[in-house]
């Protein structure tokens, strides 16, 4: 289990996550969507201070043998810098929470988001390599600049401005209501994985991963049909998408009428594109959806009589796990955290946090 999971979390943090901020707008664009522009970068020397002289040694406290322990910090390679950060467990859930659902969003999502977070992050603390030369020896990386992961109180003031005060508290009210909860696979932290909106359907860890995970497994989500942007379609030309496409399958040969280079794709149970055929090569719906820039890998392509490619997505993510939207659809129902947990997480249990 522990080696499966191991490989889960190498392919899980090469599927680029696109910012929830994007459920917000409204509208069908007909051109490809733009990149998310860069975030105000945070810098890391804002938090520095000198003493003005010297301070003498302190020694440690000798605590009593009954004295409240406290959860070890996370070790997070920041993407941008470059450098290895210890992250206070809190730091980093209230920084996940914010970075991934807006603050106006129902409590028990924000708190089953908390926990997704919190548990995911001790699930790949569980098995990380100390020996990866890629993450310098920390856990897992993040990009607090680019809101990726999770976000810092500096880029928090950004984000809200005038409404940061009333926006903090709520945050910290919530997450602190949850922070000793964690969710739990056969006595171990679950590898909690989210995304932003499924399809009407989560898709199987197996399927995106080539792995199976008892608690990632397909579940309906259906009120995520009513997400802003649920579907989004755009055109591309044939001379855009054939070079998008070589340069991830440079073994592909598109020719002759463009109309007939793509085949039926062949569909996961939970209506996800598994494979499709494209200049008869058969592409897996994961890689096409890299190499297209896609939302999701619930897509159809098709040749329209203006000579171009369009392009039809449902949904926003790899789509394993927990949908955000869906929890916040759930919540509004009257779901609670613990409630939207179980079904997003089957099999899982919600227990204490475990402390060193």
């Amino acid at each position: 289990m522990k080696k499966g999971l191991l490989l889960i979390l190498v392919f899980a943090l090469c599927i680029y996550l696109l910012p929830m901020t994007a459920l917000l707008f409204a509208g069908t664009p007909r051109a490809r969507p733009a990149a998310m522009p860069p975030k105000e970068p945070f810098d890391a020397s804002s938090c520095a201070s000198e003493a003005a002289e010297p301070a003498a040694p302190v020694p440690a406290p000798v605590l009593p043998d009954d004295a409240p322990k406290a959860e070890p910090p996370l070790l997070i390679l920041d993407e941008r810098t470059g450098e290895v950060m210890t992250v206070p467990v809190r730091d980093f859930v209230r920084g996940a929470v914010a970075a991934e659902m807006p603050i106006t969003w129902s409590d028990e999502a924000l708190r089953a988001q908390a926990v997704a977070a919190h548990s995911y992050a001790l699930a790949v603390k569980a098995q990380h390599d100390p020996a990866d030369p890629a993450l310098k020896g920390a856990y897992f990386s993040a990009n607090p600049a680019q809101r990726l992961g999770f976000v810092t109180e500096t880029a928090m003031h950004a984000m809200w401005g005038d409404q940061f005060e009333e926006n903090v508290r709520r945050l910290d009210s919530i997450v602190d209501s949850v922070l000793g909860e964690v969710l739990f696979y056969n006595d171990e932290p679950a590898l909690a994985c989210y995304h932003a909106v499924s399809n009407g359907k989560t898709e199987d860890a197996a399927r995106v991963w080539g792995r199976d995970v008892p608690y990632l497994v397909s579940v309906d989500s259906m009120l995520d049909l009513t997400a802003p942007d649920y579907e989004q379609s755009f055109t591309v030309t044939k001379q855009e998408l054939e070079q998008d496409l070589c340069a991830v399958f440079p073994s592909l040969s598109l020719s002759g009428d463009a109309a007939a280079w793509f085949g039926t794709p062949v569909m996961t149970d939970a209506g996800y594109v598994k494979t499709i055929p494209i200049g008869g090569v058969d592409c897996a719906g994961t890689a096409v959806r890299s190499a297209l820039r896609l939302r999701s890998t619930a897509f159809t392509i098709r040749w329209t009589d203006e000579h171009l490619f369009e392009i039809t997505t449902h949904g926003y993510g790899h789509g394993v796990g927990m949908s955000q939207y869906g929890a916040h659809a759930l919540a509004l129902t009257g779901k609670s955290h613990k409630e939207i947990l179980a079904h997003y997480y089957p099999g899982t249990t919600l227990g204490a946090v475990p402390l060193a």
